[in-house]
């Protein structure tokens, strides 16, 4: 009986010792998977945090030429000696694209020069063509 009871206390020891050194390489392996996962988070919420940056930047950019594309046309309305109905006005960041037909050169330069000054223009392309 003694002997059944000594060999069973071993054997608990001997597991026990067994578990042990398992344990260390088990720790280390579930700390780098953590370790790992962090980063993976890290990373993701990083890259949806540019994501939405880059969104809010596009939409800014929208919002900012349709106001400049609104501004140019109301000022071309009330600008006397421009048919503003036969001008097409387009905004890309900024640069003013115009398209249609004018009356004479003097009026090309008019609508030029009146899109120029309107705030957030950066440019003007003018695409406009002198009708007879």
């Amino acid at each position: 009986m003694k002997n059944s009871v000594l060999l069973r206390s071993l054997l608990v020891i001997g597991l026990s010792g067994s578990l042990f050194a398992c344990s260390a390489p088990l720790k280390e392996q579930a700390s780098d998977t953590w370790d790992s996962a962090v980063k993976t988070a890290d990373i993701a919420g990083k890259d949806t945090s540019e994501a939405v940056s880059s969104g809010v930047k596009s939409t800014d950019n929208y919002i900012d030429d349709s106001s400049i594309t609104a501004q140019v046309k109301s000022k071309l309305l009330t600008t006397s000696g421009i048919d503003s109905n036969s001008i097409s006005v387009k905004t890309v960041k900024g640069v003013v694209y115009l398209s249609g037909f004018v009356k004479s050169d003097s009026q090309v330069d008019k609508v030029v020069q009146v899109v120029s000054m309107v705030n957030g223009v950066k440019s003007v392309q003018n695409g406009l063509v002198v009708a007879n």
